[in-house]
């Protein structure tokens, strides 16, 4: 059972999202104001929270560095709206595992939440544009991809594809049917990726991969890992 921990100041928006969470058989939420929010993580130990950066009982990028402090952190998704891009971009930068927007439908927050649970990275239409913008802005100078470049140099020829393959969107289990690997297997060079990248989540692999420039459509493979 997944265990979702729902962060916002606005009871009426928390007790919404609960209700769509807990209609789900496989998915169970609790939920907390901004203020009690590190308290009750600490207590019920989630695996998914999403986090209202604009709480006003506290410092949400603050919350968000703790939660990701915590001993076995959960994934953290990003609630937002589309007033507050600079801070989806600074949350993602900090480890948040993804961004969902407050109105997203029954549907498709489910489906993010059992992503998040499993390991991928879940970005809004939002945070995929802000995302892409900003990594416009940074091909026009030359530092930000030979960097990138300079940092992908340490990949095997795997993990360039695995790298790619993140950059896509695609999850440790999908990755393993299209390179036919065990998820195990992926998942160590996923770790192996993110050890010589210097990252902490997905979100910031693929950047790298994008600065670098890596092609984004991999052809399936049958070698060895």
């Amino acid at each position: 059972m997944t265990l979702t921990l729902i962060v916002n100041d606005d009871p009426l928006l928390r007790a919404g999202l609960r209700m769509i969470i807990e209609s789900a058989d496989d998915l169970e939420a609790q939920d907390a104001g901004g203020a009690e929010a590190l308290a009750e993580a600490r207590r019920c130990r989630p695996d998914v929270v999403l986090l209202d950066i604009r709480t006003g009982a506290t410092n949400g990028l603050a919350l968000l560095e703790d939660l990701l402090d915590l001993p076995n952190p959960p994934r953290v998704a990003v609630l937002s709206s589309p007033s507050v891009g600079k801070s989806v971009l600074t949350a993602l930068r900090m480890g948040a595992a993804g961004c969902l927007l407050k109105d997203t439908g029954p549907r498709e927050l489910l489906a993010s939440v059992r992503a998040l649970a499993v390991g991928s990275t879940v970005l809004s239409t939002l945070a995929s544009s802000l995302l892409m913008a900003e990594l416009e802005d940074d091909v026009q100078f030359s530092d930000a991809s030979s960097e990138a470049r300079r940092m992908t140099a340490s990949l095997t020829a795997r993990e360039h594809e695995v790298l790619a393959m993140i950059a896509e969107g695609l999850s440790n289990a999908d990755i393993g049917r299209r390179l036919l690997l065990g998820t195990g297997t992926v998942k160590d060079c996923v770790s192996d990726i993110f050890n010589k990248l210097g990252v902490v989540n997905r979100v910031q692999a693929a950047v790298i991969a994008y600065r670098a420039r890596l092609p984004m459509s991999a052809p399936p493979t049958s070698e060895a890992a």
